[in-house]
C-alpha cells in the first residue's frame, strides 16, 4: 500500500471521527436527536474505511489483477451490519429534519435493504453482480429517503417547516446528485475500469473505494461541523440575548417554527419575540400597548404550552430547538 493512499485513508477516518465527535457534542448540548443519526452516519463510514485499510495493510485483499477480478466479498456479514446501520442513520436524519420520524418509517427501508443485500450475499457470493447489487440498493435507499423528504416538503409541511427546510435546498440537491454519482462510479468501476487493473496500481486501490462517496461524506462533514459549531456556541445555561445581527437572524428564523410547534397564538408569539430581546413584562406591555396583567397571562400561557416554568427554561427550550 503506497504512502499516499495510506495517508489519505487515515485522514478520511480522522475527518469522520471528528465529525462524529462534533455531532455527539452538539447532541449533549442541544439534545437534538438528529445529531445522533449524524454521529452514526460518520461512524459507519469510519468503520467501513477502516475495513478497507485492514484488508490492504494485512494483504487480505488479493494482490493480483486476477484476484481482484474475482470480486471476493470480504467481511460480507460485517458489511451487511454496517450497511443496515448506515441506512437507518440516513433515514433517521432525514425524518428528523422533516419532523416525521417514527420507528416504522426507519424499520421498513432497513428491512427491504437488508433482504436484498442478504439475498445478494447468499445467492451470488464473490461475484461482480452481488457487489453491485449490495451497494446499489444502499444508494437507492438513500435516494428514497430524499424523495420522501421532497414529497413531505411539497405535500405535508406547514409554512414554518417549509421555510426552515428551504434553507437546506442547496445541500439537498448537491447530496442527491452525489448519490447518483456514487452509483454511477460503482457501475463504471465494476464493469469498465476493473479489467484495466494492473497489480497494485492506482485503480487497484480505487477498486475498494468510491471517490464520489468520499466527496459526499466530506461535504456532509463540513456542513455538520458548521452546524454543530453553531449549536455549541449557543450557551444554553446562559442563552444568548438578541444583541447581534447574527443572533437576531437566527431568532427570527426559529420563532415561526417554535410558535407553530407549540401552538402559540399570534399575540403570544409577539410576546415571545420581546422576551427573546430580554425585555421584562413592563417593557413588553409598553411595546405592545397592553396591560401588565395581560402580558403576564400571555407569558403564563407560553410557559404552559412550552412545558417550562421560568424565562430561563423558556430561552433554553427555544434555542435548543433551533
Amino acid at each position: 500500500m503506497s504512502e499516499a493512499w495510506f495517508c489519505y485513508t487515515i485522514l478520511f477516518i480522522l475527518a469522520c471521527l471528528f465529525s462524529a465527535s462534533m455531532a455527539l457534542s452538539a447532541y449533549f448540548v442541544s439534545r437534538r436527536e438528529v445529531y445522533l443519526g449524524i454521529m452514526a452516519f460518520f461512524l459507519i463510514f469510519c468503520l467501513e474505511t477502516a475495513l478497507i485499510l485492514l484488508d490492504e495493510y494485512s494483504y487480505l485483499k488479493p494482490s493480483t489483477r486476477e484476484g481482484v477480478l474475482g470480486f471476493p466479498f470480504l467481511h460480507p456479514w460485517i458489511k451487511l451490519a454496517l450497511s443496515e446501520v448506515f441506512v437507518a442513520s440516513v433515514w433517521w436524519v432525514v425524518l428528523e429534519f422533516i419532523e416525521r420520524r417514527t420507528w416504522m418509517r426507519i424499520a421498513v427501508p432497513c428491512a427491504l435493504c437488508g433482504f436484498v443485500q442478504t439475498s445478494a450475499i447468499l445467492l451470488a457470493p464473490d461475484s461482480r453482480c452481488a457487489q453491485w447489487v449490495f451497494y446499489g440498493v444502499r444508494d437507492v435507499c438513500v435516494w428514497a429517503s430524499l424523495g420522501y423528504a421532497l414529497r413531505t416538503y411539497r405535500v405535508h409541511a406547514d409554512d414554518a417547516l417549509r421555510r426552515h427546510l428551504a434553507r437546506y435546498r442547496a445541500p439537498f440537491l448537491a447530496f442527491a446528485v452525489l448519490v447518483g454519482l456514487v452509483l454511477a462510479e460503482d457501475s463504471l468501476m465494476m464493469y469498465f475500469f476493473a479489467p484495466l487493473i494492473t497489480d497494485m496500481s492506482f485503480i487497484y486501490h480505487l477498486s475498494e473505494r468510491n471517490m464520489c462517496e468520499n466527496v459526499a461524506v466530506i461535504v456532509c462533514a463540513v456542513l455538520v461541523v458548521r452546524s454543530a459549531a453553531g449549536t455549541l456556541t449557543v450557551r444554553f445555561h446562559e442563552p444568548p440575548a438578541a444583541t447581534s445581527t447574527k443572533i437576531e437572524r437566527r431568532a427570527h428564523d426559529q420563532l415561526s417554527r417554535y410558535a407553530s410547534r407549540h401552538a402559540l397564538t399570534p399575540r403570544e408569539r409577539d410576546v415571545l419575540a420581546l422576551i427573546l430581546e430580554g425585555k421584562d413584562n413592563q417593557n413588553i406591555a409598553s411595546s405592545l400597548t397592553l396591560s401588565v396583567g395581560t402580558v403576564k397571562a400571555h407569558v403564563h400561557n407560553i410557559y404552559r404550552k412550552a412545558d417550562v416554568s421560568s424565562r430561563q427554561q423558556l430561552l433554553q427550550s427555544f434555542w435548543r430547538e433551533d
